[in-house]
């Protein structure tokens, strides 16, 4: 997924318990968890060229996906002594692999997740790059927890979501005009502001 697209995830399924149990700051770190992975699109800054080699590889393999969780658990029980270190290091896990699992479903960009071990990637390829639908769900999710913060919404958000990756999986090509427009087909006569609210700020 596009960075804002994971960031919406990552404050929804914040919502499934950590919220709850661990307030704002639990909240906080989920979405930093589910976010970590893209610091390696900070290779950007050294180039396209960089960037291409090295996204998807150093945030998206093991070294990250193992420690990273573990820093935002001390630092939560740091933060909140109260809280139980295991039960939050679970909900950061989750939230980072999510990261990478979705990651993997949506493109052909391969996530060279058993970086350094391996640099064979894996990338399925199941959701069109400006497709519209994965987007509004999460984003009207997100807007929807925002004004009320409960667990249906979020639960509700997240079916939604992965109901239509399987729609996705088994209708791959868009049979109607509509579905044509509706994954794709409107980015290319709409203004270059509005890809970038989707997080598409390549083309």
């Amino acid at each position: 997924m596009k960075l804002p697209e994971h960031l919406a995830f990552s404050f929804v399924l914040a919502h499934l318990g950590p919220q709850q149990e661990f307030g704002a700051v639990g909240a906080g770190l989920v979405i930093a968890a589910g976010m970590l992975p893209d610091l390696d699109g900070l290779t950007v800054l050294g180039g396209w060229r960089w960037h291409r080699s090295y996204h998807r590889v150093i945030g998206h393999g093991l070294p990250l996906t193992i420690g990273g969780p573990l820093v935002l658990a001390f630092v939560g029980v740091w933060l909140l002594p109260a809280a139980s270190f295991s039960l939050l290091w679970c909900w950061l896990q989750l939230a980072l692999l999510a990261h990478l699992l979705t990651d993997i479903v949506f493109y052909r960009w391969p996530v060279q997740w058993l970086w350094p071990i391996s640099s064979r990637g894996l990338g399925l390829g199941r959701v069109a790059w400006n497709d519209l639908a994965p987007t509004a769900i999460l984003y009207g999710g997100t807007a929807l927890l925002m004004v009320w913060p409960r667990f249906d919404i979020a639960a509700w958000t997240l079916f939604a979501f992965g109901g239509y990756l399987v729609w996705c999986a088994a209708q791959p090509l868009p049979r109607s005009p509509v579905g044509a427009w509706l994954t794709g087909a409107w980015a290319s006569r709409s203004p270059r502001w509005f890809r970038w609210l989707t997080g598409d700020f390549v083309t």
